[in-house]
């Protein structure tokens, strides 16, 4: 995986790395109320999937750090934890947020990836105004974010 960060928003590159039935998961299965916001979200097959969501992720963010904090093998996958920032390109907001990846092989190539972070943090880098109301303790208040 750490192959595919050196150079993600190149399909030759991507391609020679990952395996004709390549899976990739970014921040959730299928939500459409997100993906209004953020298109790449979702599950895509091939590597044109992954190619894409870094080509929107960079048209949407300038990324002003991505550090990966640690890592695991085993055989037959990885997975990554670090943190990113992120510059909003509309509204110069700027979002730090924990990330993982979760990569799975299959003969020496990438089979599946699956990206997470904080999404409500960098959902909120797109915020122009308004509030919206959030009940998430059944016992306390509604909260106005």
């Amino acid at each position: 995986m750490q192959a595919v960060l050196r150079n993600p928003a190149d399909l030759d590159h991507v391609r020679r790395l990952t395996s004709d039935d390549f899976i990739y998961v970014s921040l959730n299965y299928d939500n459409p109320e997100l993906k209004r916001i953020m298109p790449w979200a979702g599950t895509t097959a091939g590597a044109e999937g992954l190619v894409q969501t870094f080509k929107d992720v960079f048209t949407a963010w300038s990324a002003e750090a991505f550090e990966t904090q640690d890592s695991f093998e085993n055989a037959d996958g990885a997975a990554i934890f670090g943190y990113f920032t992120y510059r909003s390109n509309t509204l110069g907001k700027t979002v730090t947020s924990p990330l993982s990846i979760l990569a799975r092989s299959k003969g020496g190539k990438l089979s599946f990836v699956q990206f997470m972070e904080d999404t409500f943090a960098t959902v909120r880098s797109f915020r122009e105004s308004g509030t919206y109301r959030i009940k998430a303790n059944p016992e306390g208040p509604e909260l106005d974010v």
